[in-house]
């Protein structure tokens, strides 16, 4: 096996910095398979050296609401802005064979005081990030993926700021 696809240890220094999405796939106990926010889904994942995270996933080609502020777009429309996107962040922390995220702030208010559980696996530059939710037939798994950027650019300072 080479090297950049050994499976090893985490360590806290490994998942410190920006992850881009590459996808979201859950696996049901009759072995379909989902992708919730489709193939064109996009979104980042951070994690501070100081404990906080944030992640944010969003489908593709997500329809611009027909006002542009938020407050005077229909009931419809923001319903489907919000089913198109899924964000929380919070606290996060090493926890046995994965990383605990607690979460402070969150598009779905259930989310919010909750800890979300992740098994984590780092193959090369891509972090896994794996759930088993209970079900009526069995458990379903969900799998996010995500890789680490080859090089970050730094920002730009845009003159006169």
């Amino acid at each position: 096996m080479a090297k950049a696809n050994r499976l090893r240890r985490l360590r806290a220094t490994d998942l410190v910095g920006r992850w881009d999405y590459l996808r979201w796939e859950i696996v049901y106990p009759d072995g379909a398979l989902t992708h919730p926010f489709g193939d064109d889904a996009s979104g980042t994942l951070l994690y501070t050296a100081d404990g906080g995270m944030s992640a944010n996933i969003m489908a593709g080609a997500r329809p611009l609401l027909s006002k542009a502020n938020p407050r005077a777009a229909s009931v419809a429309e923001r319903a489907r802005a919000f089913d198109g996107y899924f964000g929380y962040a919070g606290r996060w922390r090493f926890e046995g064979e994965g990383v605990a995220h607690e979460v402070t702030v969150a598009a779905n208010p259930a989310l919010v005081g909750s800890l979300q559980w992740r098994k984590a696996t780092l193959r090369g530059r891509n972090l896994t990030l794996s759930v088993e939710e209970p079900v009526t037939d069995g458990l379903r798994v969900h799998r996010l993926v995500w890789q680490r950027p080859r090089r970050v650019r730094p920002v730009r300072r845009v003159k006169g700021r």
